[in-house]
């Protein structure tokens, strides 16, 4: 059985295998993810999408989206490559991160900004990717947090979540 988030008129499921496989703090991460998605003030995507599946492959990320009749709309296969430099400086960054802490609040502002760049960066080009879905870039941004927890297992990334403030 996969997760399916619900609100008014959306909901992103979770394709098997990839959920029955994965250990519940994953399934953890990708229901904050989904959830961070699906905020009805964030999520823009066009207007008679009402369902979006991810399945994982080996080769690539496949994301569908459905009407609320289940027909589908659209579909972008996103190759693993394609996000492949994005993930390897965004958990790079994230890495860096978590070994600064205590050198200093320069320094940790200076990654913490280096990693809102790079999670900027990594959401332009999904957002390229997925013009067919016609979303924003704040939705662009949390569906790479979605695809990079699919990707990553971000459970053990300590200094992920969320940015330091900015003085």
């Amino acid at each position: 059985m996969c997760y399916t988030a619900l609100v008014t008129l959306s909901q992103i499921d979770i394709g098997e295998p990839t959920w029955s496989e994965a250990s519940e703090a994953r399934r953890h991460e990708w229901r904050n993810a989904i959830q961070g998605m699906l905020d009805e003030e964030v999520l823009q995507i066009r207007a008679d999408a009402h369902r979006m599946t991810i399945d994982a492959t080996e080769q690539a990320l496949h994301l569908t989206l459905h009407d609320a009749d289940q027909a589908m709309l659209d579909e972008v296969h996103i190759p693993h490559d394609r996000l492949a430099k994005h993930i390897q400086e965004y958990v790079d960054l994230v890495r860096e991160l978590a070994k600064a802490d205590g050198s200093g609040i320069t320094r940790l502002e200076a990654l913490d900004m280096a990693k809102k760049v790079a999670h900027d960066r990594a959401a332009d080009t999904i957002e390229r990717l997925c013009a067919p879905f016609k979303i924003d870039h704040e939705t662009a941004r949390r569906l790479y947090t979605l695809l990079l927890t699919l990707r990553v297992d971000t459970t053990r990334l300590v200094g992920l979540h969320g940015h330091r403030r900015v003085r």
